[in-house]
């Protein structure tokens, strides 16, 4: 069989119609092909038949590729090669998560640049071992919170969980080596749009971190004086920050020292806002 000039193998007719459906998921643990077979097919077969008889040989004919263990892409004939969305494939590792840090960055679309790492965050009980995928690395981060601020947005007719702007944007502070570090985190930041800034104060202080807190309202104020999107930032709301603010004086970055940010009480490398000035 051969598909706009595409040598194409051929396949039982059941097995044709099957990866219809699947195609059209793009995406699909193996549990949702059993569903879909089941469905499409009209048999209640059982895993092992159904991975036999109709998914291997669609892996043999190049029109499903294994991703991970229980997880499968669905290829078009035409494609010279897979197209890997990152976000469907990140948002399939485990039913209990969401994408966050540079991942919601991208997804939010204001990330400064685009990685080839996808970050799902998921309690520690359903960690999962990081894995490349034509290029693509998967990492699970840990937490405990999976519902906090979390939106469930619709995506190439997928449902995909992904942390909120205001959630990402406290996050990334937290953990910024998962943001790509200080450099790419506040150039991305910068150009995140359509903040409710009472949120993020909100969820900062639900840490109950004080370096996260101190954080938070440094960064803001940073923000308020650089980008179009945080000129219309409160004071109250950097009031409200700073009123959380307590105990000694602490680094904004471990171990490097700098001069003492009086308001938020962290010492700031020397240079730090002038290495950032292409924002």
């Amino acid at each position: 069989m051969v598909y706009k000039g595409k040598k194409v193998k051929k396949l039982s007719s059941k097995t044709e119609l099957l990866y219809e459906q699947l195609l059209r998921r793009r995406v699909l643990p193996f549990g949702e092909i059993v569903e879909i077979a089941r469905n499409t097919l009209g048999e209640d077969y059982d895993r092992s038949y159904i991975n036999t008889k109709y998914v291997q040989p669609l892996v043999r004919a190049g029109r499903l590729e294994r991703v991970r263990r229980g997880l499968y892409v669905a290829l078009s004939p035409i494609e010279e090669k897979p197209q890997v969305d990152k976000f469907l494939i990140a948002s399939k590792i485990r039913s209990d998560y969401y994408l966050g840090y540079h991942t919601a960055l991208e997804f939010h679309g204001c990330a400064y640049s685009a990685h080839n790492e996808a970050y799902a965050c998921v309690r520690p009980l359903s960690r999962f071992t990081p894995f490349t995928f034509h290029n693509h690395t998967f990492k699970p981060v840990f937490t405990k919170d999976l519902d906090s601020e979390i939106e469930e947005k619709e995506y190439r007719d997928h449902s995909i969980r992904v942390s909120s702007r205001e959630r990402t944007f406290v996050e990334c502070l937290d953990r910024v080596e998962y943001a790509g570090g200080w450099e790419e985190a506040l150039k991305s930041l910068e150009n995140l749009g359509g903040l409710e800034f009472e949120k993020i104060q909100k969820h900062a202080i639900q840490t109950q971190k004080q370096i996260l807190i101190r954080k938070t309202g440094f960064i803001l104020e940073i923000l308020k004086r650089r980008s179009l999107f945080y000129e219309h930032l409160p004071e109250s709301t950097l009031k409200g920050i700073e009123k959380k603010v307590h105990g000694a004086p602490t680094y904004l970055i471990r171990n490097v020292g700098g001069p003492l940010n009086p308001r938020w009480r962290i010492y700031v490398p020397t240079g730090f806002e002038e290495k950032l000035r292409g924002i």
